[in-house]
């Protein structure tokens, strides 16, 4: 292994950042996280009353009972019975039930449904997923695993406390039941703009990193300088979209899903993609350079050596060869 670890020059990687994490991880994963089993029970019982009172009236507003959690029963539901409009169908041919679909449906069931499978979710994964890992001292023990995510990320699992929601009132919720021991209290800390700050390095972009070294709002600058307006008059709109291309571009994001996202025309996303990459022609640069070179070696690399090998770009099917350069546009700047 030391071998092929001196061959892909990943040793350092090695030596350096994940062999010291070992012991690291091995502590966090025997200290815990503390949790209060009754809070988890009580709120169990409030879900499963909750969910009892919206399937009653699920089934009001569908003028009969059904399974609300059987994927053909609901589409005899929307599509036949209250003959909803079909606005994807899914790769069998049958019309997509997808939460990303619903959400642009106009209909009471359709409110409905959508808390329904939110509350159901937490139900089944924190609270009746939660509760027997839950040890005799009151504290879950997850795994920290270095050796899952292929951008060498972090993952956690039985159970995945990586991804509790934080941003709804009901994942809020969860988060109460993960308390600190007695004479501690629980920091959160977050890294400002992470992955902005990565490709500002690795692009050399002098605009990125003079926004970043003089302390500004990335988004706000950005939209200065995309719509070449002061600081000061950019609209709430004009930084919405440039911290919507900033992040999306990271993830190989174009027009189609740019429009998506901010509900406007693919013609009108691609000239923001286009006015963006008009004055940050670095990046433009270093995000082609990066899948050209990836297509080539058939790997990406981070800035410690970590690499992602990319199969996909050299996939006979165009949506896999797309995947691919997404994956290699990501993986250095994520990993």
């Amino acid at each position: 292994l030391r071998d092929e670890l001196e061959m892909r020059e990943e040793l350092d990687l090695f030596n350096t950042y994940e062999l010291p994490l070992v012991p690291v991880l091995a502590r966090m994963e025997h200290a815990g996280i503390g949790v209060d089993r009754a809070y988890l029970e009580e709120m169990g019982a409030d879900l499963r009353e909750r969910l009892a009172a919206l399937e009653k009236k699920l089934h009001e507003l569908a003028g009969e009972p059904f399974n609300v959690n059987s994927t053909d029963q609901l589409r005899a539901i929307l599509f036949d019975q209250l003959q909803l409009p079909i606005l994807k169908k899914t790769s069998t041919g049958k019309p997509s039930t997808d939460a990303s679909v619903l959400k642009k449906l106009d209909h009471p069931v359709v409110e409905a449904l959508l808390e329904y499978r939110e509350l159901e979710k937490l139900r089944s994964t924190y609270v009746d997923g939660y509760l027997p890992l839950v040890d005799p001292d009151g504290r879950i023990r997850t795994r920290f695993n270095q050796m899952a995510a292929t951008t060498g990320r972090l993952s956690s699992d039985s159970p995945n406390l990586q991804n509790i929601p934080a941003r709804s009132e009901s994942g809020r919720t969860i988060r109460r039941a993960f308390i600190a021991g007695e004479g501690n209290e629980f920091l959160v800390a977050d890294y400002s703009q992470i992955e902005l700050r990565v490709l500002a390095h690795m692009s050399g972009d002098p605009f990125l990193i003079e926004a970043f070294q003089a302390g500004l709002d990335i988004h706000t600058a950005t939209a200065s300088r995309v719509w070449g307006v002061p600081t000061d008059e950019v609209t709430a709109n004009q930084r919405r979209t440039a911290k919507m291309i900033n992040f999306g571009l990271l993830y190989g994001m174009e027009a189609f899903g740019l429009a998506d996202r901010l509900g406007i025309s693919r013609d009108d996303a691609k000239e923001h993609i286009d006015a963006y990459f008009s004055q940050f022609t670095d990046v433009k640069e270093y995000m082609q350079s990066v899948v050209t070179l990836a297509r080539n070696q058939g790997y990406t690399t981070t800035l410690f050596g970590r690499r992602r090998y990319l199969p996909e770009l050299k996939s006979d099917n165009f949506r896999i060869r797309q995947m691919g350069e997404r994956m290699a546009l990501n993986a250095p700047v994520q990993g």
